[in-house]
């Protein structure tokens, strides 16, 4: 019996079953559970009525007509996904071009209708998924997807949601975002409703998209931002990395290892009170939407590179690439660069590969136009600065504090990033004939450009987060090739031992880092735990007298201890506040009081879009004479153009940041005379000022009492429209 396991090898995934089919159950449960958690019941039936007839359906329809693919229906409907997504986006930017962005679901009855009606096309759609999952594979796909999606509404909608009723409570970006996507449910080209004159050029295409689901279920953006749009995406995302590692093992228990390595891991956290940096897909799923859509983007992009690669017809999937490459191209800035490095790569190891060269130049084409279309050639303050990833990340400071030279602590501080981010990936080593694969190089070639892009840039986590779920696939795929060598069925009981034991060892060696000072020591008892977990594991494996080497059980058994406990602290942030808030951060402050944010929602109710607001809110934070501006919310509840709110994350302000040194979130308003002008208004009003005003175009007047002196003097000379303990609205007469 035993000699016979050992020739069968690891088995791979198998027929579906009904009760490999059960698995997707606990998942769409607790999908439901997580939506309705923070958002009403009606707005939740609509937002998922939408998505799956007016997205996922018609995408799934696309997906399998234009691509001819029937593989596993968890692919197929994550695919559809993210197809109909960008099918969604680019209808709803040629309909708002013509003011019809309320019909922009239009396309999808006709995409559905002709599935139906036409015979040729319903024999291509509705047919039978070709390899679905085995049970053991689906059901440790919805564990890990449960985990995964249950720590990003832990991170965020737990915490943000429901949104502007605590100004303890508050994330400033995520009120930037919600401005953005208000701007894109009207305006042409979207720009910055905090600040008045200035061009946005900038990623946005999860504004219209989430500006296209408002106008097509009437759902509220705040409720969309907030509680429901960051699910579908990151489910799809755990979905696709999945597929992704489909596509070079059918193992039963990698794909699944490879969604919990991506979506929790990325980095050893060795020490009690400081977090290495958080790269997982956790990290930015929810307070980074723009990430979350375009790594789903990036996903579908790496599985379609990797089919026409590898030259599998049909060769009209070049057209769901170059659609998606469309799409990412506004997603997220770093996608398609990385894109053109993974073509580049195969064109360069596979020695002209025409598919490759066919790749780097749709890649490339986009990218430049991108830059041009999207990006009006401004970088957003993206700058050449080798290193400046060990600087910016927590343990610089708690290293510089305890060593005597700049120079030393960055050296240390890179040394700890580094060997914390690779440990979490060290599977990559055992990548044996990868090389052969144009689809492998591809993903490596991702994964290789992000990681050169975070050690010369100064925004280094944007590249790192999109190519870690590729590194993670990587290292979970090398892992499969290790475990190989066992030649034994049972290897999975290894990896989930190992799994287990890595947990516990990085979760013990953190509890006692807080006794211990710097961070030499937590990082060197972190790996011995991981070492000890190892051999532990592979002498029992050999105890039990299964199959493979010694050496190979144990790197085998390092290797899954490693990338399983770099969850460690997500997983202990489940159920501890403290590393919680280490992981995650604690919520900022600044933004409104309940009255505030009704005040800003008044003014949405009684205002015409056309009209200009003058506030005398600016800063979420004061000290002194700095002012931290990113104060963006009355724009974003008012869904109106404010002449002066905050003047941060606009291009001129990241130019002014990049030139001078300037922490960008301090950045001066560059105008001082017209600011003073503005808060005069507030403080000194007289016919003079408010006829000025008038003749910007302004008229209203929110005056946030909290924010500083509003004179009893301004009633004099507007009218009162609405007023309470914390803001007052003024009509300019």
């Amino acid at each position: 019996m035993h000699s016979r396991a050992r020739r069968r090898g690891p088995r791979e995934t198998g027929a579906g079953t009904l009760a490999g089919r059960m698995a997707a159950l606990p998942v769409l449960l607790l999908v439901l559970v997580l939506l309705l958690a923070r958002a009403p019941l009606f707005d939740v039936l609509r937002f998922g009525l939408f998505l799956a007839v007016g997205v996922t359906l018609p995408g799934v329809v696309l997906w399998r007509l234009v691509g001819a693919y029937r593989g596993s229906l968890v692919e197929d409907f994550a695919a559809g996904f993210a197809i109909g997504t960008a099918v969604q986006l680019i209808v709803y930017l040629a309909s708002a071009s013509v003011g019809l962005q309320r019909w922009s679901w239009g396309w999808a009855p006709i995409v559905l209708v002709l599935a139906v009606l036409d015979r040729d096309v319903r024999n291509r759609i509705w047919r039978r998924a070709e390899t679905p999952l085995a049970p053991w594979t689906a059901w440790l796909l919805s564990l890990a997807t449960s985990l995964v999606l249950f720590a990003i509404y832990r991170k965020g909608p737990e915490r943000y949601a429901p949104a502007y009723v605590d100004p303890l409570v508050s994330d400033p970006g995520m009120a930037f975002h919600h401005a953005l996507a208000a701007s894109a449910k009207a305006d042409v080209p979207i720009v910055p409703l905090w600040i008045g004159g200035e061009p946005m050029k900038f990623h946005t295409f999860f504004h219209q998209i989430t500006a296209a689901t408002s106008w097509a279920t009437g759902v509220e953006l705040t409720t969309l931002i907030y509680a429901l749009a960051w699910l579908p995406f990151a489910l799809a995302g755990c979905a696709l990395v999945f597929a992704v590692t489909q596509r070079f093992t059918g193992v039963v228990w990698v794909g699944p290892l490879a969604v919990l390595a991506a979506g929790l891991g990325g980095a050893l956290e060795p020490l009690h009170d400081v977090s290495i940096g958080g790269v997982s897909m956790v990290a930015g799923a929810y307070l980074s939407p723009t990430q979350n859509l375009g790594l789903m983007f990036a996903l579908l992009l790496a599985l379609l590179a990797i089919d026409v690669l590898r030259k599998q017809a049909p060769r009209s999937r070049w057209l769901l690439l170059i659609l998606v490459a469309l799409a990412a191209a506004g997603a997220k800035a770093t996608v398609l660069p990385m894109a053109v490095c993974g073509f580049l790569l195969v064109f360069l190891f596979r020695r002209s590969t025409k598919a490759a060269f066919f790749g780097v130049v749709i890649a490339l084409g986009l990218f430049i136009g991108s830059a041009i279309v999207v990006f009006g050639g401004e970088s957003s303050g993206l700058q050449v600065k080798f290193g400046d990833l060990f600087v910016h990340l927590p343990p610089y400071e708690s290293i510089r504090a305890g060593v005597d030279s700049d120079g030393r602590a960055q050296l240390i501080s890179a040394a700890v990033i580094l060997a914390a981010w690779g440990l979490a990936v060290v599977g990559v080593l055992f990548l044996r004939r990868f090389w052969r694969d144009p689809g492998g190089i591809y993903v490596a070639g991702f994964a290789i450009g992000g990681f050169m892009a975070a050690l010369v840039t100064n925004q280094p986590l944007s590249f790192y987060r999109m190519a870690f779920p590729f590194l993670a696939v990587l290292s979970c795929v090398g892992l499969a090739r290790l475990v190989e060598r066992l030649d034994d069925r049972r290897s999975g009981v290894l990896i989930a031992a190992a799994a287990l034991l890595g947990l516990v060892g990085c979760g013990v060696a953190r509890w006692t880092a807080a006794d211990r000072p710097g961070v030499k020591e937590p990082l060197i008892w972190t790996v011995a735990a991981l070492l000890a977990a190892g051999l532990v594991v592979a002498l029992g494996w050999k105890v039990g007298r299964r199959g493979g080497g010694l050496p190979t059980a144990f790197f085998a058994a390092v290797v899954a201890a490693c990338m399983v406990g770099a969850a460690a602290l997500p997983l202990i942030g489940l159920v501890s506040g403290q590393a919680s808030d280490v992981v995650y951060g604690r919520p900022a402050r600044g933004g409104p009081t309940a009255a505030q944010a009704d005040a800003a929602r008044w003014l949405k109710e009684n205002s015409s879009r056309s009209d200009l607001i003058a506030t005398n809110a600016h800063c979420i934070v004061r000290r002194g004479d700095s002012c931290d501006s990113r104060h963006f919310w009355i724009a974003a509840l008012a869904e109106r153009q404010v002449l002066i709110e905050g003047w941060v994350r606009t291009n001129r302000s990241l130019r002014i940041s990049a030139t001078t040194g300037t922490d960008p979130a301090q950045v001066p308003y560059w105008n001082k005379d017209q600011l003073a002008a503005n808060d005069a208004t507030f403080t000194s009003p007289s016919v003079a000022i408010i006829e000025r005003l008038r003749k910007l175009g302004v008229r209203w007047l929110y005056a946030d009492n909290l924010a500083g002196e509003v004179s009893p003097e301004l009633k004099q000379f507007v009218r009162l429209r609405h007023a309470t303990l914390d803001a007052t609205i003024y009509e300019i007469r």
